[in-house]
């Protein structure tokens, strides 16, 4: 498996922190040389933490500043990996915002930004770098289980279900080339990100929505980005070599466990 990372080149957006910066550090230590892509300069001190969990395999991480919503600056990053003679193995397009907001309650403008980080730099991150990816590559799209099922936060819910379709219209277009293309959909994930988020409300709120989501799942906790990452490496990976446009959900039976198991826990029937 080792021989299978050697010289190959991985694109992870989103790469700072959270489940980005685990699956970086995880593709680094595995051989492999990964683009870690962000919106925070290459010079922040925030990057240390990532470029620490690379150990030895540090050199093999490049970090590039980029706000995935912008055309002009995926177009940029492709100009010079051609110019370097960069071929890409794999894209993880993880780079994503969220926004607990309701239809009513989100203006325009934050409607816009969400889906412009969330499904606008999945499509560019494929569009530009498609040609670059190495015939019997794979993308990884990063969705949720809002992308499965209702959910209240109307702007996040729509760019997850709109990326698993951008997944199937990829897997299509491509598999001429054996580049297959899937996506995740984690559920309660213990990353920054839902830290954040939870920091605009106040902290009862916060509690509750995190409480909230743990008790809607099987397994009663939350996962580490480090078992997301696991999968995104599998999917990454020659063990995967059957699967594409496929929807993965690695949300501790959260969605897959359906209404039953809490009228059951409710009823006595389950434990």
């Amino acid at each position: 498996m080792a021989e299978f990372w050697a010289n190959k080149t991985i694109v992870v957006t989103g790469a700072l922190q959270g489940q980005g910066a685990a699956e970086a550090a995880a593709l680094i230590r595995l051989g492999a040389r990964v683009i870690a892509l962000d919106i925070v300069p290459d010079d922040d001190a925030r990057w240390d933490e990532l470029r620490r969990s690379c150990g030895d395999g540090v050199e093999r991480l490049t970090i590039h500043q980029l706000d995935v919503a912008q055309p002009a600056q995926w177009e940029a990053l492709v100009s010079q990996l051609q110019r370097e003679n960069v071929q890409v193995h794999g894209l993880v397009n993880n780079a994503g915002i969220t926004l607990r907001k309701t239809v009513e309650e989100t203006t325009p403008e934050e409607w816009r930004r969400v889906l412009g980080v969330n499904l606008d730099g999945a499509f560019f991150g494929i569009h530009y770098l498609a040609p670059l990816i190495r015939d019997g590559g794979s993308i990884v799209n990063i969705s949720s289980t809002a992308g499965l099922t209702g959910y209240f936060a109307a702007a996040y819910t729509a760019s997850k279900w709109a990326l698993r379709g951008l997944t199937r219209t990829a897997a299509q277009e491509l598999a001429h080339r054996n580049i297959r293309v899937n996506t995740i959909c984690p559920g309660l994930v213990e990353t920054p990100m839902i830290l954040q988020a939870n920091a605009v409300h106040d902290s009862e709120k916060a509690r509750m929505f995190h409480e909230g989501n743990r008790q809607a799942t099987l397994l009663s906790r939350g996962a580490s980005p480090e078992e997301i990452a696991n999968v995104a490496i599998f999917l990454l990976g020659p063990d995967s070599s059957f699967i594409t446009a496929a929807d993965i959900p690695v949300d501790g039976g959260m969605t897959g466990g359906g209404i039953y198991w809490r009228i059951g826990k409710m009823t006595g029937n389950l434990q």
